[in-house]
């Protein structure tokens, strides 16, 4: 979705729709996709308003959501907790791997070393 589609009026102060948008874009596990979608739906606020409820000065939401720096988890659950939404974490498929070495120490050798 280009800036040019993107509706600010359909978000302000509707959590349904943020969610709704914010889980299409978290579903395709794009960093960047996803810092950009978080700064739309947070300037469709009135971030004023939305730093006060979230504790974050309005300058640090406007430079962690601006899509320059990945931001902390801590600020994206407080906009989150702002927005009036919640983060969710489901599994993904499977990906074909190669089994994982066991853990611990390697064996030591027993007995006298042979010279």
């Amino acid at each position: 979705m280009s800036d040019d589609e993107f509706d600010p009026k359909l978000y302000r102060d509707n959590p349904g729709a943020i969610a709704a948008y914010l889980d299409d874009i978290f579903r395709k596990n794009d960093l960047r996709e996803v810092l950009i979608a978080l700064n739309r739906v947070m300037r469709a606020q009135n971030v004023k308003a939305m730093a006060r409820e979230t504790g974050l000065r309005r300058d640090n939401l406007y430079k962690t959501f601006g899509g320059e720096i990945d931001p902390q988890l801590g600020r994206v659950m407080a906009l989150f907790e702002g927005l009036g939404v919640r983060l969710t974490v489901m599994p993904v498929r499977p990906k074909e791997r190669p089994p994982r070495p066991k853990l611990g120490r390697p064996l030591k050798p027993r007995g006298p070393v042979a010279s």
